[in-house]
């Protein structure tokens, strides 16, 4: 959800705890949505989904579900990601960005990027 008043994005954030983006987007049972603007990242909703890595069996239908459920995201940040989610991801429209930190340093520091990118020229 972009305004125009204050440029807000949404970053859905794959996390086991402990206040970190630190988990395998195929192991994610579960996104935390922040709204992020210049100062600050506001926690909105944690959305559940069966995770994408199922051994092999219901993996498509499953990332399906998991793209719908991102779909009002401008990125998803996770530890680590496989080509074929991350390409699916960008099909759609949703950035997956590789990092290891802090999640408010990690959504703040991507909402700076995508402000100084063709990501943010590229928004409604």
């Amino acid at each position: 959800m972009v305004t125009a008043e204050k440029q807000t994005i949404r970053v859905a954030v794959a996390t086991k705890g402990g206040g970190l983006v630190n988990q395998h987007f195929g192991h994610a049972k579960e996104f935390q949505i922040y709204e992020v603007d210049d100062t600050q990242a506001l926690f909105l909703e944690t959305r559940q989904e069966i995770s994408y890595c199922q051994g092999g069996h219901g993996e498509e239908e499953s990332l399906d579900r998991i793209v719908r459920l991102l779909s009002d995201c401008q990125a998803v940040l996770v530890s680590k990601i496989g080509i074929g989610p991350d390409d699916r991801l960008r099909e759609a429209g949703i950035e997956p960005v590789q990092v290891y930190d802090a999640i408010e340093t990690a959504v703040l520091d991507f909402y700076q990027q995508w402000r100084t990118s063709s990501l943010y020229s590229n928004q409604p």
